[in-house]
């Protein structure tokens, strides 16, 4: 019964058991996540007996992508089949927001019902950003990806609430970066940092994880309970590395865009495709499409600090190397020429750095390579997506990625 598996879990470990029916296999999970299993052997060994399955017996090591870099995606686009990317782009045009815009606005209600405190100031912080959204990118692939993998049926409940604990996750942190990088305006608004003072804005952004939490924890899934809190240690690590690591490299850069940007994307699809009921192939195809529109996401936005304007992005350009950052530009630029070395290693900090630095950039083409590499992970987020069956939620996907790649803001 449930009670006695509930007391055969609780005499084992206070931690979850994974349920094996439905979910990715270990192989799975060691190659693409390099996520963590829950070591559940006596849970494991009791619920046996009541004729259950539980997960795997081990407590995997903590992610190697620091040391050995992000592993490539398994899809890749098939130029001989499809043409260009433009000419996929043109088949599928579909505008992805209107498509799920009832749904979104769904989501953002639900947030503020979740987020809602009797505390003045913290109500004032959690709604400021959320009254505020911008295209809501995070909660609408959820969204599409839920009915592309369903033949168009409507998300689930259970969907719909990974959608709005995404962008819970992103706000909160959107809250923490801005007072790391001192920010003062944010899609042309003041931050929570400069109205209210840096104290009240991590408040704020840890208010909105504990709801968040609260919200994944009535899921009652340990998967999904754990891809999804695999996002905020990735968005700690991310940060951490970008302030620590000694020897920056495109190879570094990538994997701390996959933490700070990417894994947010890649393991909410997951988790949808998992509350979908969906295979273990399914599975990879949604967290694949995920990762690398999430790497295509960040790799235009560091394009952009170059290229765009502050009207369109809402913040100052050059914002990264002005705080000492390195992005895909600067490293590329570094390639071909040496004399950039230094002015990476002390972070940009004399006068005249970031001047030279923006120099070198558009001398050596730079742009362009750092435009190919969002390129790249476009191509693959789009091959992901082609392998799934032809419907209208398939186009608004191919669509989300052309409006990454495109984007001016």
């Amino acid at each position: 019964s449930p009670a006695a598996m509930r007391t055969a879990i609780h005499a084992s470990s206070r931690r979850s058991a994974r349920c094996l029916r439905g979910l990715p296999s270990k192989t799975f999970l060691k190659r693409n996540l390099r996520t963590r299993f829950i070591h559940f052997e006596g849970a494991t060994k009791m619920a046996a007996n009541l004729g259950m399955k539980y997960a795997q017996d081990e407590f995997l090591k903590s992610d190697d992508y620091i040391a050995n870099g992000l592993p490539e995606s398994e899809y890749k686009f098939d130029h001989d089949k499809y043409g260009s990317l433009t000419k996929v782009f043109d088949e599928h045009r579909v505008d992805p927001f209107t498509f799920v815009q009832s749904d979104l606005d769904g989501v953002t209600d639900c947030i503020k019902d979740i987020v809602g405190s009797d505390h003045k100031i913290l109500n004032t912080i959690a709604n400021y950003f959320i009254e505020a959204a911008g295209k809501r990118i995070r909660p609408a692939i959820v969204l599409i990806l839920s009915q592309a993998l369903s033949s168009g049926e409507a998300p689930n409940q259970r969907q719909m609430r990974i959608a709005q604990i995404s962008e819970m996750i992103h706000t909160a942190s959107l809250l923490h970066d801005d007072v790391i990088d001192k920010s003062d305006s944010r899609r042309g608004l003041k931050t929570i940092n400069k109205l209210f003072g840096n104290k009240m804005a991590v408040l704020g952004g840890d208010f909105l994880l504990a709801r968040a939490s609260m919200t994944l924890a009535r899921l009652r899934d340990p998967t999904v309970i754990e891809l999804m809190s695999l996002i905020i240690e990735h968005l700690v690590k991310g940060e951490m590395l970008q302030l620590h690591k000694s020897e920056p490299s495109i190879s570094t850069y990538v994997t701390k865009s996959f933490y700070k940007t990417a894994s947010l994307m890649c393991n909410s699809c997951q988790s949808a495709a998992i509350l979908g009921g969906h295979n273990d192939e399914t599975q990879r195809l949604a967290y694949e499409y995920g990762k690398n529109l999430g790497l295509a996401f960040q790799v235009v936005d560091d394009l952009l600090d170059f290229e765009g304007n502050t009207d369109d992005l809402g913040k100052p350009t050059l914002s990264d190397i002005t705080s000492g950052l390195a992005t895909a530009p600067v490293l590329y630029a570094a390639q071909h020429f040496n004399e950039l070395q230094p002015l990476i290693d002390r972070k940009f900090s004399q006068v005249g750095d970031v001047q030279l630095a923006l120099h070198y950039v558009e001398k050596s083409g730079a742009l362009g390579e750092t435009r190919s590499l969002a390129t790249s992970y476009a191509e693959s987020a789009v091959a992901a997506a082609l392998r799934l069956p032809s419907s209208p939620a398939r186009s608004a996907l191919i669509s989300v990625v052309e409006r990454v790649i495109l984007r001016n803001r």
